[in-house]
């Protein structure tokens, strides 16, 4: 499986680079001098193709280890995201290291964002910072206490569910910052890879929270992840504050970590039917059910197995044998 999940997340690293690419090109030549967008503007074109291509590869991913791979993520949290090696942990305090050192960092030159006239965000964005440390907070909680099962309704799974709602506050805020700050730019273009990112990283952690709140959509989550990853790096061209170019790059390395640990945990259906009963609840073998137990189904009436209820009377209590109970049977 690691082999699995070192390819999709090396595809995902791939992409973000073209797509860093094409949007760097978008800025320098697709913009006027007065900001206005060039209609017809051939990276703008490249770049929404590459958005397209990458969300199909993406999602041909996850049906590809889904229905050909024959593969199913554990329903639980703890085993579904577990990962203790010295390269888990060490790839986990450099993400969570690079998402504090933004939020920190923003803290201090929130003043310095640009505004238009008239108009101060300096509080918006010393709130999102707030909440982007924790996120962090909540995203290293998750992943460092992942490893083993987690019961229903204990202490545990109560962190895992507080710490999995953080990143969804922090990206749930971010987009309301976003769209104040672009609340009167008519250019398009010029905010829509960040609000696409921003959502997409939305999607992303609010579907790994759903392995802690009991509605676990592995898949969903994987996308999200991935796609919500290559977003954020595509962004990154983008004119704004040092300090929410960090955010954004230890978003998208929250994402991919996040991915990598679900495509190492997949296991085959079977095996994760046999020690989570309850995954049928999960959307990766929601196609398995079981065939229905033949002691649960009626057995068939009229002679010779065949009639319908219209044929039946039921009797009155005195015709029936002592020994059957009141009501219990009808005969022809």
């Amino acid at each position: 499986m690691r082999k699995l999940a070192l390819t999709i997340t090396c595809t995902a690293c791939v992409a973000s680079a073209f797509g860093v690419f094409c949007r760097w090109l978008q800025n320098m030549t697709a913009f006027e001098e007065n900001g206005l967008y060039k209609t017809g503007s051939l990276w703008g074109v490249a770049l929404a193709l590459l958005c397209i291509a990458a969300a199909a590869v993406f999602f041909g991913f996850t049906l590809y280890y889904r229905k050909n791979l024959g593969l199913a993520s554990p329903p639980d949290i703890g085993v579904a995201l577990a990962g203790g090696t010295l390269l888990h942990k060490a790839v986990l305090g450099l993400v969570t290291l690079i998402m504090l050192a933004g939020s920190a960092l923003l803290l201090f030159t929130a003043a310095d964002a640009e505004a238009p006239a008239g108009m101060d965000f300096t509080n918006l964005l010393l709130v999102l910072a707030l909440l982007g440390i924790l996120a962090a907070a909540g995203f290293a909680g998750t992943a460092a206490r992942a490893g083993d099962e987690t019961p229903d309704d204990s202490p545990r799974q109560a962190g895992f569910c507080l710490a999995t709602a953080l990143p969804i506050v922090f990206c749930c805020f971010w987009l309301i910052v976003s769209y104040r700050q672009d609340a009167i730019t008519s250019v398009v273009w010029s905010y829509a890879p960040e609000i696409l990112a921003i959502a997409a990283s939305l999607l992303a952690f609010y579907f790994v929270a759903g392995y802690a709140y009991g509605r676990p959509r592995p898949f969903s989550a994987l996308f999200f992840c991935e796609f919500g990853a290559f977003m954020c790096f595509v962004t990154l061209p983008d004119e704004r504050l040092i300090a929410m170019q960090l955010m954004f790059v230890g978003m998208a390395g929250m994402q991919l970590f996040l991915a990598w640990l679900i495509v190492s945990n997949l296991r085959r259906k079977e095996d994760i039917l046999s020690r989570f009963p309850n995954a049928q609840a999960s959307d990766d073998i929601d196609d398995e059910l079981p065939p229905p137990d033949p002691e649960d189904e009626f057995e068939p009436m009229g002679e010779g197995g065949e009639g319908d209820e219209a044929s039946y009377v039921e009797l009155p209590e005195e015709y029936l044998p002592e020994n059957e109970e009141a009501g219990g049977g009808a005969k022809k």
